[in-house]
């Protein structure tokens, strides 16, 4: 299969690509399959997470423990269930990450990763209880600090 994206151009992707949100993404609960699309660079940690059914709908997501070395959380009992997790090996968490004109400001979205079951090929984004911060500057001389 193919599909034709803003950013990427034409993308060939099989259906064992697609990971279904059954609840969507918030903002965007009418999406419910999407695919992973590697930057193709271990130099590179930022991909992309695009919408199969709209090509302007795409978001960058990166691993929050490349750029985060004590980001931790429980996930809800209603989110394993829901991701149908039967082993923690089975599964990737993601952050979605703001990509501003000056790079240096870039951000993640620690508040709310994605998290994907690749096994089942099923994801949910979970809003975490706790201090997590939505703007999380990952690089620490953009004069920003930390966190927002």
């Amino acid at each position: 299969m193919q599909i034709t994206t803003k950013h990427l151009g034409n993308v060939e992707f099989s259906e064992n690509d697609i990971i279904r949100f059954e609840e969507g993404i918030p903002s965007f609960e009418s999406e419910k399959a999407f695919i992973l699309i590697p930057s193709g660079s271990q130099d590179l940690p930022f991909h992309y997470l695009q919408s199969v059914g709209n090509a302007d709908v795409a978001f960058i997501v990166s691993d929050p423990f490349v750029f985060v070395e004590n980001y931790d959380f429980d996930l809800p009992e209603e989110a394993v269930k829901s991701l149908k997790i039967k082993n923690v090996a089975d599964i990737y968490i993601l952050s979605i990450a703001t990509v501003p004109e000056k790079i240096e400001n870039t951000t993640l979205n620690l508040a709310a990763p994605v998290v994907v079951n690749h096994v089942e090929r099923v994801g949910k984004q979970i809003i975490l209880q706790g201090d997590y911060a939505v703007k999380h500057y990952i690089f620490k001389d953009s004069g920003r600090g930390e966190n927002a």
